[in-house]
Parts: C-alpha cells; structure tokens; sequence
C-alpha cells in the first residue's frame, strides 16, 4: 500500500510495481482510492501481488508493507500498521524519531525519496525512489523488472533521457534506504 497527497504519484508507482510483477507472471491488481479529489489531498493506493489468483477486489486492510510517500501522513499510515506490517518512510529523519514522537515499533525502512527525485529528476516526486527502498527488502519483484517498467511508464511522457533519470533513481532509492 502507498499513501501520499494527490500528485506525489501514489498511482503511477502502484501501477508501475504491478507491471513490474506482472513480468514475472505474478498475478496482480493494482488501484487508487481517492477521497476528495485535489493536489495535495491524501491518497492511498493498493497493490496486490501473489503467485496465486488473487479473488478479493477489496482495499488492503492487513498490509504487508506501507510506503509513506509523505512523512506528514505518518498518523493514517500508523492507523493501518499490522504487527508484521514494515513501514517504508520517505523522510530524512531517523528512525528514532518516528519509534519516539509516533510510537512505531514496526520494522522501518527509511529513505529520502525527496532528496533522490530532486537529484535525479529535478522535482520532488519520491514515489519512484521509494520503490527502490522496497526492493531493498521485498525481493518477490525483480528490481530489472521495476526499472524496466519505470523506463516503459516514462518514456512516452516525458521522454527517454527523463525516464532514465528515473531509473536512476529506482537504483538510489535501493542503495539509499536505511534498514
């Protein structure tokens, strides 16, 4: 699950780690859910992946990981926090400050998505670099796979040389990310 405010680019990263998956034939949905609809409003999107059909059309109630795409919405992702739920926070604060002021005691992974987009691509839009700190520990999906559909998602947008830049960030997010 993802969850940012509208234009941070919750739905694009979902739908490009489905595509990603779907590579490897795995079964996936992926989809956005919306409250009102404005740049900035929090947003949440899904994603489902397993090897197996996936039956439930449902939001994720029980998520296996939450990347927090905007550390200002730490309180809706901590509503959502299983036991074995980890949390993948774009923010350039440490982990002991999230365990401290928000009581987290779930396994974190912590990166500066920001910092990386800016870097790479020139705006703030952390919802690539922060695939790349979920491959850090998810490794159902192969990372290739990921920078394979980051390059097929951007090319026809924004053009090849930015849609490498955004590869590029894939691969910093990854070697950036604070276990």
């Amino acid at each position: 699950m993802l969850i940012g405010r509208g234009g941070q680019g919750a739905k694009s990263a979902a739908m490009i780690l489905a595509k990603a998956a779907a590579k490897q034939e795995l079964y996936i949905q992926a989809f956005p859910e919306y409250g009102p609809e404005r740049m900035g409003a929090p947003v949440k999107a899904y994603v489902k992946i397993d090897k197996d059909k996936i039956s439930s059309f449902t939001p994720i109630t029980e998520p296996d990981y939450v990347l927090l795409i905007d550390d200002t919405l730490v309180d809706i992702a901590k509503e959502l926090l299983m036991k074995n739920t980890v949390l993948i926070i774009n923010s350039c604060k440490t982990h002991s400050y999230f365990k401290e002021k928000f009581n987290i005691a779930n396994k974190m992974v912590i990166v500066d998505a920001s910092n990386i987009s800016i870097k790479n691509i020139g705006l703030n839009k952390p919802n690539i670099p922060i695939l790349g700190a979920l491959l850090k520990i998810y490794n159902e999906v192969d990372i290739k796979n990921v920078k394979k559909a980051v390059e097929d998602y951007f090319t026809e947008s924004i053009g090849k040389e930015k849609a490498l830049a955004n590869v590029n960030a894939v691969s910093d997010g990854f070697d950036e990310a604070k276990l």
